[in-house]
C-alpha cells in the first residue's frame, strides 16, 4: 500500500501506527496477520475508500495453472486437478507427435530433392556426352560443365 500520510485528508486513512521500537509503518501484529490473511480477508480489513481502489489479478501461461490454483479448481469440483494434469499430457503428446511427424516429412522431402537433384545432373551429363558422340563437343562441353557446376553450389 502506497504510503499516504501526506495525504491523510485526501486518502481518508489514519496515521501509521508506531511500533513498540517507534518506527512509522511497522507495527508487528498488522505485519504478521495480513501476510497469512486470505485475499478475502485483506480487503475485508482495509477501510471502505481503500478497497475500492484494490485489484487483484491473476495470470498464467502454459497449459497448467500455478499449484494454488489448481487447489482451487480441485476444491471447486473434485478430480478436476487430475483432468487438468491429463489434458495437459495429452496435449503434450498431441505437441511431440506432430513435431516428429514434421521433421520426418522435413527429413522425406530433403532426401526426395537431393534425389531428384542427382538423376538431373546425370541426365545432364549423360546428354552432353551424347552431344559429345554427335561432334557437338562446345555444346556437350558446354552442358557437362554446368551440370558439373551444381555440384560444386
Amino acid at each position: 500500500m502506497p504510503n499516504c500520510e501526506h495525504h491523510q485528508a485526501e486518502c481518508g486513512l489514519p496515521p501509521p501506527a508506531e511500533s513498540k521500537d517507534g518506527l512509522k509503518g511497522t507495527d508487528e501484529n498488522a505485519e504478521s496477520t495480513n501476510s497469512k490473511l486470505p485475499p478475502k480477508a485483506v480487503l475485508d480489513a482495509l477501510p471502505e475508500q481503500v478497497r475500492v481502489s484494490v485489484v487483484e489479478a491473476a495470470s498464467f501461461s502454459g497449459p497448467l495453472p500455478p499449484p494454488s490454483m489448481l487447489g482451487e479448481y480441485d476444491r471447486v469440483h473434485s478430480g478436476s486437478a487430475d483432468r487438468i494434469l491429463a489434458m495437459a499430457e495429452k496435449e503434450q503428446a498431441h505437441r511431440v507427435s506432430s513435431e516428429s511427424t514434421a521433421l520426418q516429412a522435413s527429413v522425406k522431402d530433403s532426401k526426395l530433392g537431393q534425389y531428384f537433384g542427382f538423376g538431373l545432373a546425370v541426365l545432364c551429363i549423360g546428354g552432353g556426352i551424347y552431344l559429345a558422340v554427335q561432334g557437338m563437343t562446345v555444346a556437350a562441353v558446354a552442358l557437362i560443365v554446368a551440370s558439373a557446376s551444381g555440384f560444386g553450389g
